[in-house]
C-alpha cells in the first residue's frame, strides 16, 4: 500500500489515541487535588466505555458500522467468515448455487494466498469477497497497536486485490468482531466499510447444527445480516441448513441492498 497513505493513517490513529487518553489527565488532577472518589469514578467510566467499544462487536462507539440492511428492503444477507478452505469453500459454493443464494465471503489473506483459485471461483460464481485480516489474530486483535493493525487490514486488502484486481474488497470485518479505537481510522483510510451482523449461531464454537440453525432462524427477519463460518467441524452442515432456511424465508437474499462502492 501507498507509504504516504500509511503514514497519514498512522498519524491519525495515534492522534485519536492521545485524545482518548485525555480524560486520564483529569483523573491525575483529581487525584492530586485529593478528590479520590471522583478520580476513581471517572477512571472506571472511561475504562468501561473503552472496553465496551472494543469487545462488543455491534457497538459503534468508535466509528460507523453496518449492523443490518434497511428493514424496508425485504432483503437478508448471508456472510461467511474464515475462508477460503480447500474442502469447505467448494462445497459451500455448490450449496449456494443449489439454493440460488449470493453471499459475501470474508476471507483471511494468508489462506487466500494459499488458495487463490478458490478466491477467483467465489467471484466467478457471483459472490463478493471481503477483508477479514491477513492472519486472523482473533485472541489479540482488539489490543493491536496501529502499525500492526495496518499490516493486518492493508495486508489482506493487498492480497485479495492482487488475486482479483477487478473485485477489490469494499467491506471489512474484524476477527470475532472485536475492534479498538484505531480500527476505524485504518479501515476507512483503505476505503472499507465495517460490516457486522445481526444473526449468528456461534457456529465457530458450537457444533450443534440444530441449535445454530434455530438461533439464526429466530433472528432472520427483513434486514438481517447472517453470519456463519468455514473451517469448523460442522461448516458444510451449517451452510446447508442455513442456506435452505434463507431460501425458504421469502426474503431476497443478497448484497444488493448494501451501499455500492461509490458510497464506500
Amino acid at each position: 500500500m501507498n507509504a504516504e497513505l500509511r503514514a497519514r493513517c498512522l498519524r491519525a490513529a495515534y492522534q485519536r489515541f492521545v485524545i482518548a487518553l485525555l480524560p486520564l489527565l483529569l483523573v491525575g488532577w483529581l487525584v492530586s487535588s485529593g478528590q479520590l472518589l471522583a478520580a476513581a469514578l471517572l477512571f472506571c467510566t472511561v475504562l468501561t466505555l473503552m472496553m465496551t467499544g472494543t469487545l462488543m462487536p455491534r457497538c459503534a462507539l468508535f466509528g460507523p458500522m453496518i449492523k443490518q440492511l434497511p428493514r424496508g428492503s425485504g432483503h437478508a444477507l448471508l456472510t461467511i467468515d474464515d475462508g477460503p478452505h480447500p474442502e469447505h469453500t467448494p462445497a459451500i459454493l455448490d450449496i449456494l448455487d443449489r439454493h440460488q443464494l449470493k453471499a459475501i465471503f470474508f476471507l483471511i489473506g494468508e489462506r487466500a494466498a494459499r488458495h487463490p483459485e478458490l478466491v477467483r471461483e467465489i467471484v466467478a460464481r457471483g459472490h463478493e469477497i471481503a477483508n477479514h485480516t491477513q492472519t486472523h489474530p482473533a485472541a489479540r486483535f482488539w489490543a493491536l497497536p496501529p502499525a500492526t493493525l495496518w499490516r493486518e487490514i492493508a495486508g489482506c486488502q493487498e492480497t485479495l486485490s492482487a488475486i482479483c484486481p477487478d473485485h477489490p474488497p469494499r467491506f471489512f470485518r474484524p476477527p470475532a468482531g472485536h475492534h479498538n479505537v484505531f480500527t476505524f481510522v485504518i479501515s476507512q483510510a483503505l476505503g472499507l466499510k465495517m460490516l457486522m451482523w445481526s444473526a449468528r449461531g456461534f457456529d465457530g464454537v458450537i457444533q450443534d447444527v440444530k441449535f445454530i440453525t434455530d438461533r439464526i432462524r429466530a433472528r432472520l427477519k427483513p434486514g438481517a445480516i447472517v453470519l456463519i463460518h468455514e473451517a469448523t467441524p460442522v461448516a458444510i452442515e451449517v451452510a446447508e441448513s442455513i442456506a435452505r432456511m434463507m431460501a425458504e424465508s421469502g426474503l431476497k437474499c443478497g448484497a444488493s441492498a448494501l451501499p455500492r462502492s461509490d458510497d464506500c
